[in-house]
């Protein structure tokens, strides 16, 4: 059991926050409780079942990026898609009134400001903050189908391109 805690505070930031985790993490219940479950209670054509619709947009993108990129394209796509969805519910609950989030400043000294957020907010809040994040963390992590650093020859029916080039300059010289 000491092995195990040990093994688990040993563990860095970044294996923690890695972009195909936090996209499963995230994928999972947004599909179920922002697209799935709104969509089943509410009627087509209300504001809730078009929010739920584009919920569900969001979270095929989310599992295309997990299925279909790799490397410093999953997680860059990871960090803007995360990131845009974060500020976007940020930004949304600001203009919409009485929508949880409040910021009041008093210009007279003692400068009073206070920025308040509904508790609701939180959990998608954390969620997609973290997803964006671990995009950022991995931003220029090398692809994982090239450790050595090298670079890879294109193949062609077992030629390599500068195989194939060479052959090019010899026929422009005859």
């Amino acid at each position: 059991m000491g092995e195990k805690i040990e093994r688990i505070l040993k563990t860095d930031l970044k294996s923690i926050l890695n972009p195909n985790i936090w996209l499963l993490i995230v994928a999972i219940p947004h599909t179920l409780f922002g697209a799935l479950v709104p969509m089943y209670q509410t009627s087509y054509g209300s504001n809730e079942f078009s929010a739920a619709s584009y919920g569900l947009v969001t979270a095929i993108m989310l599992l295309s990026i997990y299925l279909f990129s790799s490397g410093k394209s999953l997680a860059r796509m990871t960090a803007f898609l995360g990131t845009s969805v974060f500020l976007w519910i940020i930004f949304v609950q600001m203009l919409a009134e009485g929508g949880g989030f409040n910021i009041e400043a008093e210009l007279a000294p003692p400068f009073i400001y206070s920025i308040s957020l509904n508790v609701e907010l939180a959990p998608p809040l954390l969620l997609w903050g973290m997803l964006g994040f671990s995009g950022f963390l991995h931003w220029n992590v090398e692809d994982d189908e090239n450790p050595n650093g090298k670079k890879e020859e294109m193949e062609d029916d077992g030629h390599s391109l500068d195989e194939i080039l060479e052959l090019s300059d010899n026929k422009n010289d005859s």
